[in-house]
């Protein structure tokens, strides 16, 4: 019986994570050295779970002087990037941490330094941008 119930819980995962579109990059100047992880995934509504896990992160004021945090943008084709919220960041932990939907299953997902973690557009000043397809 435990041994069914293994194979059903790792059939069940695999299946999962079978569906989830994960994309791997590493972050640039002025971040260099951190590794972001998008994993997107359709869920029951037909929209699109995206996870955001950034790795060895500096402290956005070691960055810029003036930045506060660092906030994710979603960008679906030539409409005007959307706020998908500022990163959980952990400093001791030297990680950054967003869950967000889509609408869309191709996006681009940017991070930018802010003064504010509610701006209502980007800055400008970036450190990391990537394409996103995820599986329909």
């Amino acid at each position: 019986m435990t041994r069914v119930l293994v194979s059903l819980f790792t059939a069940v995962l695999l299946s999962t994570s079978a569906c989830a579109t994960t994309v791997q990059a590493p972050t640039h100047a002025p971040a260099l050295g951190s590794d972001a992880k998008i994993v997107a995934k359709k869920n029951k509504t037909g929209t699109y779970a995206v996870t955001l896990d950034v790795t060895n992160l500096a402290p956005p004021s070691r960055l810029d002087t003036e930045a506060t945090s660092f906030v994710v943008w979603l960008v679906t084709g030539d409409l005007p990037a959307v706020r998908a919220g500022a990163l959980a960041y952990d400093e001791g932990d030297r990680r950054g941490q967003l869950e967000a939907s889509s609408p869309s299953f191709a996006f681009k997902v940017l991070i930018t330094l802010e003064k504010d973690p509610a701006p209502a557009s980007p800055s400008g000043k970036g450190i990391f941008s990537a394409d996103v397809v995820a599986r329909k």
